[in-house]
Formats: structure tokens, C-alpha cells, sequence
């Protein structure tokens, strides 16, 4: 049982209200009888020994802690041996979760700008290397100034779970925590403040038992950015998050170019008097235009005066048309010029009273320009940028593996102009950081790996591992499956993804495939690409992606980095850089090679091997994200 109001703590603290309760003990707001001052109090139940041992370890490194927006820690201490009790500055105010459940979802106008406020202290803590874990709207209070505070910490020390939906998937199964682990709560935090909806809880998102459903298709009003920002930010694997607070903070921001436009709050919504704050907001919408229904009325009022106006000019327009034409016969030019001069006034009244508001432009950002390639010191290997976005992903009328399409937002990143080819490759193997293929010979090529003559070739016969080990040699890695797919099919002119690099039909003479020169029954006869087997690298220039890569059809099979699982696009946990099933027993290959037909070699196509398995048809290319 909580204590009650007036019992006295510690001979000092008068209990003055309970803020909270869970699992592990309750949090109180107090008065100090001994110093006549407000403080917060948060009490923690375990008589374990070191359970008391790791929170007075814990207190004192919160004591030492300073930020104008975080609490002070005055006191802690034991009682009984059983609770501990840590006593904090108390924050008057209100917290965002009172504001939520008092006037529902709020504008982003408002969200975004508190958010970045309160990672400010939160940015702080992990710079002197202490984690928060305890961040959800109530723990954010908002004061009578404005001041953003982040109170009531987790005591990371202790590996305690507090609220289910806000704990990252590592911190609800009591594994190490970092400080990706709070950037989970922000985006749990921020997913809440949007659609008014507590997120499922990460282990049963993990488990299949439930699933995030994104922030826009529970709030259609949400702005799409702010719906990605919330799901990479609680992605289910830690690697996957944004890398740090500033990071998360930066994110928040509208895309260049873009204004947020948040609607008004209508009188029958609220339940509450609006504070000063939030009307002030909603009073100019946030960027200094009146609220549209004010705007509508304003507008009533302009076309009732401008149709009075026009029903009169019509009437004696009528008249004088009228008379005209019953005096025809008597009309002279300056007559006909007197009534054109009439029609012009007319058409220039009318276009007086017209509702042609100065539009309101948005804001263009300065374009800028597309990186330029990156050259690999290594090997010379050529890296072309992919810019950031979101691009449609599978394909709905594909094979099972390929459904459902479903829109991903990937961040912008680098990736191999070409495949990796033998003669690259023997520079890793020659740095000792490489081991040699596993036959140096092609199907039809003899001498293949070893000899100058195929140098400018795809290297053939590495497995996964292998693959990985030259991208980490050069210091990039393999793409994923969706850096892949937006690499070989993203066309930016139109913002589609194309089924093959060069568009949406196939056509033999752009790719090295199955063709009259291949002895497979699928072999395509009426198509002639000038190769039995490998083709030198870059060999159809009018096969290339929309972004300029080679070969990202036929030629050879390229390793990437995910995991397989026929059913990932169905169970996916995130549409914000998905990097693939956590584990499993094959890894991905993608762009078919010169024994594929057709409906093998599409920008979507997913197929899959052991990672130890190596193959004639099979190499790979390198990513790497922006240094």
C-alpha cells in the first residue's frame, strides 16, 4: 500500500500526494517540514542487499549530476531495510501525458519543439555516461515559464523495467541497456504524443504476438516524416535506431523546404481550459497564419459583398445589351468601343472581388547538389550516392516472398558502381585480410581468377563471409536488402521503383542473362547478349539504374547483408532502415546472373543461400553509409 497524505518520512518528508505507482514502488510529491520546500520523492521496495547496495551506488551518481533541466538530487536513504528512497527538486508544472489526456493528440507544432527540448538533459546524462531509462510522457513536465523538464529517473543501475510500451526490447528482458535504449522511449514517447495510443510492448513485438502499426495509419494527420522519425526510433534491434540524441533531436525537423500546417483545436474537442501556451499556438497555427475557420469567415464575408456587387454590375449590363440591340442599326464604332470599354470594367470588377488570395508559398530550400562519388583508395572501386527517402518496396503481383509491397525509409548511403572484381579482389587476398576464392576457374572461363586477362571480371566463388571480409578490408560493408532494391530500381525523377534497372519491360540486349548463348531449358533464344558466362563489369551501359549502377541485373548474383526469411516483408517490424530478421540459417542474394531468365533477374526478385556456399554465378558489391 502507497503512503498516505501527512505521513512523515524520515522524521522530515510530509507526504503530500502520490505522482505514481508500479511494480517496484511509488513516487510521491513531498514538503520538507525541515526547509519549507517541495520535493519529489521516489520510493523503491526490494530488501535485497544489493538491491540497497546498487541504489546507494546509483544515488550518488545522480547526486553529482547538474543540468538546468533535470532535478537536483538533495537526499536518499533507506528505511527498514526494505525501501529506499531517493528525494529530488520537485518540478511544478504539468506533465505531457496530463496534456494528452486532457486535450487528446496535440499539434506536432507543439510535440516537436518539447521534444527537442527535453533532449537537451537527456543528451546531457549519456555524455557523463549515465542512461535515464524511465522516459515516457509522464516523466516529461512542462512549467508555468515553459521550461521542458525530464524528471523521475529509472535508476539504470538497478536493471529495472518500468512502463510496458516504453521500455526498449533490451531493457524489458533485463539485458545491457545503452543509450539507444532511451532513443526507443523518444520514439515511444513521440508515438504516443501522435496518435494518443500506448505502442505495444517491444517483446511482444519481438515475438510476433503483436505488431507496431505506423503512427500515420493510426493518426491519417500525422505528418509522414514524424511517423518514420517513430518507428526507426523504436525498431526492435538497437543497431537500427538513430545512432544518438542529437541525432534523434535532428530528425525532428520538417524536411528542408516543408512547413508543418497543424490544425486548430476545435471548441467541442476540448475538456479543459487551454492553457496560455498552447492558445497562443493555436491562435497563429504555429507559423503566424490565423486559423482556417477564422480565414473561412473572413472569406464569407468578401464573397457576400462581391456577389451584391456583381448582381448589380449584371443588371445594368443586361440593360445596356438590351438597348444595343434594339438599336443596331444605329451603332457606330465609337458605340461598339464604349461597350467593349463597359465589358472590360465589368471584367475587371469581377476580377477585384474574386477570391485570389496571394498564395502562400512554401519555402524552397537551396537544392543541393548530389555528393560526388567516392573513390576506394584501395582498389579504385568507384561509390555512388544514394539519397535519402522513402521508395515502395516488393512488389504486390511478385512471388510470395516479394509481399506485400510496403513503403521503407532509408537513410542515404554509398554503394559499389560495380560488382567487386578479381582484380580488386586479389588486393584484399595480397593484404592478407582476404582469403583466395574457392576455385580459381569460371564455367567456361579457364584461368578465371588468376589471370590479368579477367581482371576487370566479377569475382566468383567467395561465400557470405567472405564478402563481408573484403567490404570490412576496404571499410564498407554489404548493403542491405532494401539499400539493393532502391539502389537497382529507385528512379528519383519520378519517385517509382522500375522492375528492372532500365524501366518496367524487359529487354535482353541490356543485361548478361540466359539467353541463346545459355544451355538451360529457360534459355531465351530470340536475345543475343554476347557472353556464355561472366561478362566484364560495366558491359551494359544502357542496362544501368536510374542512379547509374552496372549490372544490377544478370551478370552475377550479389550477396547482401540480411538475414532470409521468406515471410520478413509480412512480419517485418520496421519501415525505417530494415536491416532484416535478427538470425536465421541463409542470407539473401539478389539480381540473378547469367543463368536467369526474365522473371529471375527484377529489381525485386529474393533468393537465398547457406553463407558458406560458393558459386560460379555468385559475387557481390560493397555499401557504405556517408563518412
Amino acid at each position: 500500500m502507497p503512503l498516505l497524505p501527512g505521513e512523515l518520512l524520515n522524521t522530515r518528508y510530509r507526504i503530500v500526494s502520490l505522482l505514481a505507482e508500479g511494480a517496484h514502488g511509488a513516487t510521491y510529491r513531498a514538503f520538507d517540514v525541515k526547509n519549507e520546500q517541495a520535493f519529489a520523492i521516489k520510493e523503491l521496495l526490494d530488501p535485497s542487499l544489493a538491491t540497497q547496495k546498487a541504489f546507494r551506488a546509483e544515488a550518488r551518481r545522480l547526486t553529482r549530476l547538474s543540468h538546468p533541466q533535470l532535478p537536483a538530487v538533495r537526499d536518499h536513504f533507506s528505511l527498514d531495510g526494505i525501501s529506499q528512497y531517493l528525494v529530488t527538486e520537485f518540478v511544478e508544472g504539468v506533465s505531457l501525458q496530463d496534456l494528452l489526456d486532457q486535450y487528446g493528440v496535440l499539434p506536432s507544432h507543439l510535440l516537436v519543439p518539447w521534444l527537442q527540448a527535453v533532449c537537451r538533459p537527456l543528451a546531457y546524462l549519456h555524455e557523463q555516461g549515465q542512461l535515464h531509462l524511465n522516459i515516457k510522457p509522464a516523466n516529461l513536465r512542462l512549467t508555468p515559464a515553459g521550461d521542458l523538464f525530464l524528471v523521475d529517473t529509472g535508476l539504470p543501475g538497478l536493471r529495472l523495467p518500468h512502463a510496458r510500451g516504453f521500455d526498449s526490447p533490451e531493457q524489458q528482458a533485463l539485458k545491457e541497456t545503452t543509450a539507444v535504449s532511451d532513443i526507443y522511449s523518444l520514439g515511444a514517447t513521440l508515438y504516443t504524443l501522435l496518435t494518443g495510443q500506448t505502442p505495444p510492448p517491444a517483446l511482444k513485438r519481438e515475438s510476433g504476438l503483436d505488431e507496431l502499426i505506423p503512427a500515420r495509419d493510426v493518426n491519417p494527420d500525422v505528418e509522414p516524416y514524424l511517423s518514420i522519425v517513430a518507428s526507426r526510433a523504436m525498431s526492435l534491434r538497437p543497431d537500427a535506431r538513430y545512432e544518438s540524441v542529437p541525432d534523434f533531436a535532428q530528425a525532428l525537423n520538417p524536411p528542408a523546404g516543408k512547413l508543418v500546417r497543424t490544425p486548430t483545436i476545435a471548441p467541442q474537442q476540448r475538456s479543459a481550459p487551454i492553457l496560455p501556451a498552447v492558445a497562443a499556438a493555436a491562435a497563429t497555427n504555429g507559423n503566424g497564419w490565423k486559423p482556417l475557420r477564422w480565414r473561412g469567415r473572413y472569406l464569407e464575408m468578401r464573397v457576400i459583398g462581391g456577389l451584391s456587387l456583381l448582381l448589380f454590375l449584371l443588371i445594368g449590363l443586361s440593360v445596356a445589351v438590351a438597348y444595343v440591340n434594339t438599336n443596331e442599326r444605329f451603332r457606330t464604332e465609337d458605340q461598339v468601343a464604349a461597350t467593349a470599354t463597359m465589358e472590360s470594367a465589368v471584367i475587371a470588377a469581377l476580377t477585384a472581388i474574386a477570391d485570389t488570395p496571394t498564395p502562400e508559398p512554401e519555402p524552397s530550400a537551396t537544392p543541393e547538389p548530389t555528393p560526388a562519388p567516392l573513390i576506394d583508395e584501395a582498389t579504385g572501386m568507384r561509390m555512388l550516392y544514394v539519397p535519402a527517402g522513402s521508395f515502395r518496396m516488393g512488389r504486390e503481383d511478385g512471388e510470395n516472398n516479394e509481399q506485400p509491397a510496403r513503403f521503407v525509409a532509408l537513410d542515404s548511403f554509398y554503394i559499389d558502381q560495380t560488382e567487386v572484381t578479381n582484380g580488386q579482389y586479389r588486393l584484399c587476398v595480397a593484404a592478407g585480410a582476404c582469403s583466395p576464392p574457392a576455385s580459381p576457374n569460371a564455367t567456361y572461363h579457364s584461368a578465371y581468377y588468376n589471370s590479368s586477362q579477367y581482371d576487370n571480371y566479377p569475382v566468383i566463388f567467395v561465400n557470405w563471409y567472405m564478402a563481408r571480409d573484403f567490404c570490412a578490408w576496404r571499410g564498407a560493408r554489404l548493403p542491405t536488402e532494401a539499400e539493393w532494391e532502391k539502389a537497382a530500381g529507385f528512379n528519383p525523377q519520378t519517385g517509382t521503383r522500375q522492375l528492372y534497372p532500365w524501366g518496367n519491360e524487359f529487354d535482353g540486349v541490356r543485361l548478361n542473362f540466359c539467353d541463346v548463348n545459355c544451355t538451360l531449358a529457360k534459355r531465351s533464344p530470340q536475345f543475343n547478349d554476347g557472353h556464355r558466362d561472366t561478362a566484364p563489369v560495366g558491359s551494359y551501359p544502357d542496362g544501368r539504374s536510374p542512379l547509374g549502377m552496372y549490372d544490377m541485373s544478370g551478370n552475377v548474383m550479389e550477396w547482401v547483408n540480411d538475414w532470409y526469411d521468406a515471410r520478413y516483408y509480412r512480419q517485418a517490424t520496421t519501415d525505417t532502415n530494415p536491416m532484416g530478421p535478427a538470425e536465421g540459417s541463409f542470407k539473401s542474394i539478389r539480381g540473378g546472373s547469367w543463368l536467369s531468365d526474365p522473371d529471375e533477374v527484377t529489381t525485386t526478385r529474393r533468393f537465398s543461400y547457406d553463407p558458406t556456399v560458393a558459386r560460379a554465378n555468385l559475387g557481390f558489391r560493397c555499401a557504405a553509409s556517408p563518412p
